[in-house]
């Protein structure tokens, strides 16, 4: 059986803003099978470029697969929006949908 997997979403680092890059990282942690889709939004907007997955083995223990999703922006391509969102499918389950707003962090 399918096995959805917990996202969790991070902002960048204050310490990484102040040296010009702005890395989110979207991380899926144990799912399967390992047939998942990361989609990056930016105010909505559906991002094409600055993405890096990496997807680890399969889990000895339970089977599952993790990911790692990342977005890398500038400090000031970052600032000039709000909401970041990431969002996981896996199949045909609806998404799972982590987002944060800047003014928040």
């Amino acid at each position: 059986d399918p096995v959805a997997p917990s996202v969790l979403l991070f902002p960048p680092s204050k310490e990484e803003l102040t040296t010009g890059t702005a890395t989110i990282v979207c991380v899926a942690n144990k799912f399967y099978p390992s047939d998942i889709t990361v989609t990056w939004k930016v105010d909505g907007t559906t991002q094409q470029s600055g993405i890096e997955n990496s997807k680890t083995p399969q889990s000895p223990e339970d089977n599952t697969y993790s990911l790692s999703s990342t977005l890398s922006l500038t400090s000031a391509q970052y600032n000039s929006h709000s909401v970041y969102t990431c969002e996981v499918v896996q199949g045909s389950a609806s998404p799972i949908v982590q987002s944060f707003n800047r003014g928040d962090c």
